[in-house]
């Protein structure tokens, strides 16, 4: 009987010594997995960012011939902005695409800062209202223009303003013709 017990224990205790490294070596696979996971979802992550810029550079856009945008200031990446909070402006837009646009203004903002906006124009009598955000600053002698990024934007509007941008050329080449 002793016999028995002690078999069984030491049957126990090699199924145990087999049985640890295969879950051990199966551990660190798992854990190699979840690594390459981690670094394929990293990449697609990037590829997908790269993609966005690509198509936001690529955006068709229409010259205008200073277009009015309301535009009223909603949020802000530095407290001393603050005060400008729900204070509304006036610009003149001098291109547009559906990323975003080029709006000239006599504000002075820093663009460094993050500072986020509600734009508000009319294109060939269609109303349109987009969130913004400003990404680049021209400072010319006499103007202040700034490339502006819609975030936020509702894509069936996007496609909108890329109908009626287009429609716009379209008129504008017929008239040159």
């Amino acid at each position: 009987m002793e016999k028995v017990i002690w078999g069984s224990i030491l049957t126990v205790f090699l199924i145990i010594l087999i049985l640890l490294p295969i879950h051990w070596i199966y551990m660190r696979q798992l854990r190699r997995k979840d690594d390459q996971i981690y670094l394929l979802k990293e990449s697609l992550t990037d590829l997908k960012a790269k993609l966005r810029d690509t198509e936001r550079r690529r955006a068709f856009r229409i010259n205008l011939l200073d277009q009015v945008c309301i535009f009223e200031f909603i949020d802000f990446g530095d407290k001393l902005l603050e005060p400008l909070m729900q204070r509304k402006g006036e610009g003149k837009i001098k291109n547009i695409g559906r990323t975003g646009i080029k709006l000239s203004c006599e504000f002075d903002l820093p663009v460094r800062k993050q500072v986020f906006l509600q734009l508000y124009f009319v294109l060939d009598d269609e109303e349109f209202t987009f969130k913004g955000k400003i990404i680049r600053k021209e400072e010319l002698m006499n103007e202040i223009i700034y490339g502006i990024d819609f975030i936020e934007a509702d894509p069936k509007e996007e496609q909108r303003l890329l109908q009626v941008i287009q429609r716009m050329e379209i008129e504008r080449r017929k008239k040159t013709e």
